[in-house]
């Protein structure tokens, strides 16, 4: 198991996004305002961050109610949410999400998966 210190995975995070090495990025840094990383992009970003520290991420990783997503949609259909709004559903909402918040559920993940390696 590979347990990342933080600029680990911001290396990490520059690596899979094509960002430049010399990117600041800090725990407070928000993937979509501060890195635009979003949609697709986003997961894929997650996929390859679950592949590279062996861990699987779920909303319970991150604290999200089941109406709340890490990254936008790339295109907004404003249909859905009408329709959901009509009905009394709750809207979608997309919480801001930084790398420390990342880094975080990284470590989490690794404690419960392999709680005799820590």
């Amino acid at each position: 198991m590979n347990t990342p210190s933080f600029e680990q995975l911001a290396e990490c995070i520059r690596r899979e996004c094509g960002l430049r090495k010399d990117k600041h990025i800090d725990p407070d840094t928000q993937f979509e305002r501060d890195l635009g990383i979003t949609g697709d992009d986003g997961g894929e970003l997650l996929e390859a961050v679950e592949k590279q520290y062996q861990v699987e991420f779920t909303h319970e990783s991150f604290g999200l109610e089941f109406n709340e997503y890490l990254f936008n949609s790339e295109g907004f259909d404003a249909f859905p949410v009408f329709i959901q709004s009509l009905f009394g559903k709750p809207i979608p909402e997309v919480r801001s999400f930084t790398v420390g918040e990342l880094h975080k559920a990284v470590l989490k993940e690794q404690a419960k998966q392999f709680p005799s390696a820590q």
